[in-house]
């Protein structure tokens, strides 16, 4: 019964411990690499292995142009095409989805590679006056 509760306090210790950053302008920023997770304003962002590593590599360069040759080595398997730059255009297409709700966005800079965008986050969208009828 002793080895066990020693055992239980530690799991406990080691249970998830987010780290703050990459610092991201707006918006609170955590990580965890052992559980590849992002913690993002609040809010569990679910990733991928190599959407993860993508969003650490955009998150670290913050609002900065990255070559393609930085991002293809955050591919974590090979495309069945053989080709990484389809690759990497297809994991930045599902991903970019999963950003907008944080208000951020991944631009794609032609013939050259990526860039994290922070977009100006509005108040929620109302309805226009005219859609709103009385009961």
């Amino acid at each position: 019964m002793i080895q066990r509760q020693h055992i239980q306090r530690k799991n406990n210790k080691e249970a998830l411990r987010l780290m703050e950053g990459p610092h991201l302008d707006g918006h609170v920023v955590q990580h965890s690499d052992r559980y590849r997770l992002l913690v993002i304003d609040g809010a569990i962002m679910h990733c991928t292995p190599t959407e993860y590593a993508l969003l650490m590599r955009l998150l670290q360069q913050n609002e900065r142009h990255l070559p393609f040759d930085l991002l293809e080595p955050c591919l974590c398997m090979r495309s069945p095409s053989g080709n990484p730059r389809s690759a990497l255009i297809r994991h930045m297409r599902r991903l970019r989805p999963k950003l907008w709700p944080y208000g951020l966005d991944i631009l794609s800079i032609t013939s050259y590679g990526y860039m994290l965008h922070a977009t100006a986050q509005e108040h929620a969208v109302q309805e226009p006056d005219w859609a709103i009828q009385p009961a």
